[in-house]
């Protein structure tokens, strides 16, 4: 007896419904904290200094990145310089810099999109004066932007709403990657043409479902392919004598194999116990071998007698 399949491990499965909980769970969290995300990231509530246009406004400044934003759908220019009061400056204009971020200001409220008018490396602590360039109804907000940083990881909400959609992003493409491989692995096998007409592989188990004995048949014992019907050559290189002529399957053997039945398929001799072709002759795997014919024994002549024929008309 052919011992029993090992069952499919289900933990592919179960990696692809945790990669998809993650995910879920974290576009849940997102949605439900508008309120937080607001506090920090939107420079309307973590802003330093507000200014509006064609004014100015000081401000108490940290030596960190200071970046200022404004609406999308306003134009403005700023300046940020050293001073001592409103009306004494001690030194000239900060130099703009890139003062690279890892995030960027954003907002729950729909149509609304920040954009970054400048940036300055403070490097001194204290008072700074920040003039804005542009209409009188915009307005610009300066964000301390390790500020900005750090109130974000300063709420477990976020971090958890990103760690699980981090977490379900690269569990999700794994756990598909072992389920493909899984059923890619056990789907391998004989391809059979089932009674509907279809297409189906003949898996493990699934043989009765074709009539097909319940002892596994591999595709590399069977003597011919199933998918051309060709009979194989032998692995020493030379075809066998007992081959048939082009080496092609019998009518009733392709109706075999499309009806699913590989035992049928098989040629009458290779069969395991089954009675022996009564046509031998027709025969694709091996050719008939005649039997030796045994001449009858000729009598051997008596030879007669000198009185034999003196009595034949004696009568009874």
């Amino acid at each position: 007896m052919t011992p029993e399949p090992a069952a499919a491990s289900p933990w592919p499965m179960r990696i692809v419904v945790l990669g998809g909980v993650m995910l879920l769970s974290s576009f849940i969290l997102f949605g439900s904290m508008g309120g937080t995300l607001n506090e920090a990231f939107d420079p309307r509530t973590t802003h330093v200094a507000e200014v509006s246009g064609g004014e100015g406004v000081l401000a108490d400044l940290r030596p960190v990145c200071h970046a200022l934003y404004i609406t999308a759908d306003h134009e403005a220019n700023a300046t940020l310089m050293r001073s001592d009061g409103w009306n004494n400056n001690a030194g000239s204009a900060l130099e703009a810099s890139e003062c690279r971020s890892e995030w960027e200001p954003m907002t729950v409220d729909r149509g609304v999109v920040f954009v970054r008018v400048a940036a300055w490396e403070v490097e001194e602590d204290g008072q700074h004066l920040l003039q804005l360039e542009a209409n009188e109804d915009v307005e610009a907000w300066l964000v301390d932007v390790p500020a900005m940083e750090q109130g974000m990881l300063s709420s477990p909400w976020i971090l958890a709403a990103f760690g699980m959609c981090t977490f379900g992003v690269l569990v999700l493409p794994v756990g598909l990657t072992l389920l493909f491989s899984e059923r890619r692995r056990r789907g391998g096998g004989v391809m059979v043409v089932g009674a509907n007409g279809q297409l189906q592989p003949m898996t493990a188990g699934g043989a009765e479902a074709f009539g097909i004995p319940t002892q596994q048949v591999r595709e590399q014992d069977l003597p011919f392919d199933p998918i051309t019907g060709a009979y194989r050559e032998p692995e020493g290189g030379a075809p066998e004598g007992d081959v048939a002529p082009n080496g092609m399957l019998t009518t009733e053997q392709v109706y075999a194999l499309m009806r699913g039945d590989i035992e049928g398929a098989l040629p009458p001799e290779a069969r395991q116990e089954s009675p022996r072709d009564p046509f031998v002759a027709t025969s694709r795997r091996v050719a008939p071998t005649p039997a030796e014919r045994s001449e009858p024994e000729a009598p051997t002549p008596k030879e007669p007698s000198g009185k034999d024929w003196e009595s034949w008309d004696d009568g009874p």
